[in-house]
């Protein structure tokens, strides 16, 4: 405790005293200096951060900072006592009182000097117990359930204090029962807590995202950040919390090294392909494996809520993923969704958001006299009569324009979270109503959820985690390839503002691009999720605990689209429909046993695993045509003619045992040893049952007695060596299947069947060995951190088609044989630039290199003994499995180059291409390799800056490496010879000397464009603002945000045409530009 010192007041003095007193003045003024000195000594700022350090360890560094003397008998300090603290410009003092207060101790000044004694007891006061005051009680936890020691409690705005013991209890007297609680820890973000009339409470500190006590989801389970061996990357928690995502996928892009989100499309419901480390497979899928809530999720990631989310971990090694088997070798993304609050009582949340969309990166179409110009130079009296007659009376339409409008979108998220005794729950719903950008486009989708967990007994908890969802999927969607090659010399209405069946008269073989408009179409689906659990921590075994997962999935969709006589199609077959109704199901039961024991300095963790996996899918899809009118419809059907019913069912079944060992001494060395066995029922006969092993070890090299410790806050070493599989067999690939066929003989048909498909007992997963490793590091004062990763992953028994004799009528199999070879470097690092009161900053980048390459294919060897490539579907052995291969245009023939071209047939205007044998005719021999379509490296950048209430964040990510076909640069020549060149291009002309595109003739050699696609976008730029709580106390409101962001501001990029991120080509509508407005709130 502060010491008090009093100084008595001096007596009176009469004048006979004069001498008398200037000496006992003398003595009082040097008292005053010597306490003075003695408080600026006690009173020194000091700057100070240790994480989980011994006691004495931190007094030693308190002596070397200060250079004050501190004593201590060495009996009262055990090795045991940890202390975990951050201070920044505090008093000595109060730093001493902060750390010896946990462990029953004190502190005293005797001449100068600090001496360390056993805390005594304090005797209330008479006056205490004239005041009416409440004890408070509790216990403080971290998120795994164990105690934390020497948290600090303290009343807000009030001088009453305390910290919890070696359980993690506390008590506290105040005496205003409507008090709030301050709960601080280091590592740990502070938590606020009403006591409203409570007496006992149950709190759970949250870590805060870059401490080494933060908790990882490494799956079937959970480790401390320091803990783990594998690579395993989080999603930071600003792109969760405090950009306003739609999906998943969009809160990922950029965010984790190594892990590539790309739009394939825009839309209304955009869906995203997602690599993690690039690409292994060549044929087989490259997605990663899903984990929803302990369960593999086999849907959409769009299905999910991302208001629901509370984390995301990404693991990318062979040791974090070999838990998962057969189907690890992609790498596996963990979601985990919120539950309960463990603070009693309820507390609401709201978060609503509205956006407004533009297109963005729009390639620049012909006008309509471009165009017209185009056609006569191209090919002169080509120009129909109706493009003459429309360009006559300038009456053409703007496609474009009536394809697209300003899309929307507006979210709103409703949740009550809170706990009762020994139960924690919240119950959420949402509404999600997006308006595409292109007519017809439109996605809503409302969830609702429910999460329960209940513990009675004292060692029995049970758990729900279920959810239904609906979605509506709106209209016909127009086809934008069909916006891009429309002629614009036509018109899309009539006089009578009716849609013309055929808008080029003179082609009727070319549909009106909004034909779809008028379909009767509707699309949806409805899925249940549930994943539930019963977990016994057994009684009588400390540390052993069961735990049993049933996870069931299960969803519906259909999708009805009729056609009647004022479409198109609908009226060449007299009214036309399709139908499909699907239902995929998934149960997943997983037994798993727990067992932690921890003796001395010696930490094991067991964790045994026993599964069951059925997948079924049902498919039922019709065919009709012929109906006798348009006014009932479909509703008609039993009167029009069926064509094509058909009825697809799949059916699979995974069995699986996994074990994996964590060991952990001193929390310096650390080891985990991971085994699975799968049984699939699509592998072959001989094939059906894998084992993937892994092993992992990781060094604390920061815990050692190397003086470090002040230094280095974490740094660690870790390796890890183990084998995954990609479980890319279909349900019944491997068995023998026969088509029907039927021969005619005369006027007789006779039916019969004949072999489609060969058995193979022999096929079974594509296996990948990876080696991992990587450097985590954290220094001054935790400022500054991040980690490091290196990976080599070599794929072996691809699955590809072998050629075979046609003996049997088939002239290819599945087998499994290639290899590939994919290595790559990743890199993250965080920065706390600016950290004061009002103002702070911080940094989070991260990158990623990676490059893969064939190895062998069929092992066929040429006439030199070197192994073949395959040509045809231009793969080959060390290049990159994407890679791109075709003629390379490099320009154009130029007027001073006429003579020079006239050589070779070729006149100015004329493309030039690299020609590798010097004749410069067009061949095979000069087809070269052309980059490749993955990228290379990857980046992105969050800057995060808060200034009092304001936060602005601000993300930039970059893709570069990649190189793709610009299809809508391609010099089509159908249908005479120009209807589908409506994207303005910079044609040769002697005036325009360009080496970007040729010139525009029907006798020029045309040749594929491929171009950088390579980009640097500002993906998000968020600005929010926080209220007071004060503001809205009288309303119950609390926590208010307001909030704008800004999406896809800006693109940096070589690329030209459209968006270069979207790889659907020329079929892709156009990626939005969003601009989004909201708010949340609790009350």
């Amino acid at each position: 405790m502060y010491k008090n010192y009093g100084i008595p007041a001096s007596p009176q003095v009469s004048s006979s005293c004069k001498i008398i007193f200037k000496r006992v003045l003398l003595l009082v003024l040097l008292s005053l200096c010597s306490l003075h000195l003695a408080a600026v000594s006690f009173a020194q700022r000091v700057t100070i951060t240790r994480e989980n350090a011994q006691l004495e360890d931190v007094l030693k560094d308190l002596q070397k900072i200060t250079a004050q003397h501190i004593f201590y008998d060495q009996s009262l300090i055990s090795t045991k006592m940890k202390v975990s603290i951050k201070f920044k410009d505090a008093d000595l003092l109060t730093v001493l009182e902060t750390i010896l207060t946990p462990h029953k101790l004190s502190y005293k000044i005797v001449d100068k000097n600090i001496i360390i004694t056993r805390a005594k007891a304090v005797a209330p006061t008479t006056l205490s117990l004239l005041v009416k005051q409440v004890t408070i009680t509790g216990k403080v936890m971290d998120e795994l359930g164990s105690p934390l020691v020497g948290v600090s409690i303290k009343e807000k705005n009030g001088a009453v204090n305390a910290t919890t013991d070696q359980t993690g209890s506390f008590s506290i007297s105040l005496k205003d029962d409507r008090a709030v609680l301050i709960f601080s820890y280091m590592g740990f973000v502070s938590q606020e807590v009403s006591v409203a009339g409570k007496t006992d409470f149950e709190i759970r500190l949250k870590t805060a995202e870059n401490s080494l006590e933060s908790i990882i989801v490494v799956g079937y389970g959970t480790q401390k950040k320091k803990d783990v061996t594998g690579s395993v990357s989080s999603v930071p928690a600003e792109r969760l919390q405090m950009v306003p995502n739609v999906n998943i996928a969009q809160a990922m892009q950029g965010s984790v090294p190594g892990l590539v989100v790309q739009q394939s499309q825009g839309g209304s419901n955009p869906q995203s392909s997602i690599m993690i480390r690039g690409r292994n497979s060549i044929l087989a899928s490259n997605d990663p494996l899903i984990i929803l809530d302990g369960i593999a999720y086999n849907g959409n990631l769009s299905d999910i809520n991302v208001n629901e989310v509370a984390n995301i971990e990404v693991l990318k090694d062979a040791s974090s993923a070999a838990i998962y088997g057969s189907r690890g070798a992609n790498g596996v993304i963990i979601v985990t969704t919120k539950t309960g609050a463990g603070t009693q009582g309820s507390t609401f949340f709201y978060d609503g958001k509205y956006a407004f969309q533009q297109a963005n990166n729009m390639p620049r179409f012909m006008s309509p006299e471009e165009f017209y110009n185009f056609k006569q130079i191209r090919e002169p009296g080509s120009v129909t009569s109706s493009e003459q007659e429309i360009y006559d009376n300038r009456s053409w339409s703007n496609w474009a324009d009536l394809a697209l409008r300003d899309g929307s979108s507006m979210h709103h998220n409703l949740s009550v979270s809170g706990s009762s005794g020994g139960t924690s729950y919240m119950l959420s719903g949402n509404y999600l109503d997006v308006q595409g950008q292109t007519l017809n486009d439109s996605y809503q989708r409302i969830n609702g959820r429910v999460s329960l967990q209940t513990r009675f007994l004292d060692f029995i908890k049970i758990g729900t985690n279920t959810q239904l969802s609906s979605a509506d999927y709106g209209g016909a969607p127009i086809s934008w390839e069909d916006i891009l090659r429309i002629n614009p010399l036509t018109q899309a209405y009539d006089d009578n503002g009716q849609l013309k069946r055929y808008p080029w008269s003179e082609f009727i073989d070319i549909l009106n691009p909004l034909d779809a408009t008028k379909h009767q179409y509707k699309r949806g689906s409805m899925q249940l999720l549930s994943n539930n659990f019963l977990q016994v921590e057994m009684p009588g075994v400390r540390g052993l605990t069961y735990r049993l997962n049933l996870g069931i999935h299960r969803k519906w969709a259909d999708m009805e689209n009729y056609r009647g006589r004022d479409t198109g199609q609908g009226f060449n077959n007299q009214g036309y429909y399709t139908g499909s109704d699907a239902t995929d199901s998934f149960l997943s039961v997983e037994n798993v046993l727990t067992y932690n024991k921890r003796f001395g300095k010696h930490v094991l963790d067991f964790t045994g695993l026993y599964s069951y996996e059925k997948t079924q899918n049902m498919l039922s899809s019709m065919e009709a045509s012929g109906f006798p009118n348009d006014f009932i419809g479909r509703y008609a059907i039993g009167q029009a003619n069926l064509k094509l019913p058909s009825y697809d069912f799949y059916k699979t079944i995974l069995m699986s045992q996994m074990l994996r060992v964590n060991y952990n001494y001193d929390s310096k060395y650390l080891l985990t040893l991971t085994g699975r066995r799968d049984g699939f029922s699509g592998f072959g006969e001989n094939k059906k049952w894998g084992v993937f092993p892994s092993i992992a070890v990781g060094w604390n090299i920061a815990e050692e007695n190397f003086g470090l410790k002040g230094t280095f806050q974490e740094l660690k070493l870790r390796a890890s060596y183990g084998l995954n599989g990609n479980q890319a067999v279909g349900a019944y690939q491997t068995i023998s299947r026969l088509s029907e066929l039927n021969l005619v003989s005369g006027n007789t048909s006779l039916p019969g069947y004949v072999p489609s498909k060969l058995g193979q007992d022999e096929l079974g997963w594509e296996s990948s060995k990876t080696l991992n490793i990587g450097i985590d590091f954290r220094f001054f004062n935790s400022r500054l951190g991040g980690s490091l990763n290196y990976y080599d992953t070599n794929t072996y028994d691809l699955l590809l088609n072998r050629t075979i004799s046609p003996v049997h009528g088939i002239t290819s199999i599945t087998q499994n044989i290639g290899k590939t070879n994919n290595q790559g470097f990743e890199a993250i690092l965080d920065f706390e630039a600016v950290n004061t009161e009002s103002f702070k900053w911080s940094v989070t980048g991260n990158m990623a290199y990676n490059k893969n390459k064939i190895v062998s294919l069929y092992g066929i060897l040429d006439e030199n003994g070197k192994e073949i490539d395959d040509l045809a579907n231009q793969w080959f052995i060390g290049q990159p499995i994407s890679a791109n291969y075709n003629w390379k245009f490099i320009g154009v023939w130029q007027s001073n180059e006429a003579e020079e071209a006239a050589k070779y047939k070729y006149v100015p205007g004329d493309a030039k291409f690299l020609d590798v044998n010097g004749d410069y005719q067009k061949a095979e021999v000069d087809k070269v390799f052309i980059g490749q379509r993955d990228p290379k490296f990857t980046w992105g950048l969050t800057n995060t800056f808060n200034y009092k209430n304001f936060a602005l964040n601000v993300f930039v990510h970059g893709i570069h490496g990649i190189t793709r076909l610009n299809d809508l640069l391609q010099d089509a020549s159908s249908s005479s010879g120009v209807r589908r060149n409506v994207i303005s291009k910079n044609w040769w002309t002697p005036t325009n000397p360009t080496n970007e595109y040729y010139s525009n003739s029907l006798k020029t050699m045309t040749l594929p464009i491929y171009q950088d696609a390579s980009f640097v976008r500002l993906k998000d730029v968020t600005l929010s603002y926080t209220f007071s709580n004060k503001l809205f106390s009288k309303v119950g409101m609390k926590g208010l945000r307001v909030y704008a962001n800004m999406r896809n501001a800006y693109t940096l990029t070589n690329w030209t045409t459209n968006d270069p991120e979207l790889s659907f080509g020329r079929g892709a509508a156009p990626l939005a530009k969003e601009y989004v407005l909201g708010m949340n709130f609790n009350f």
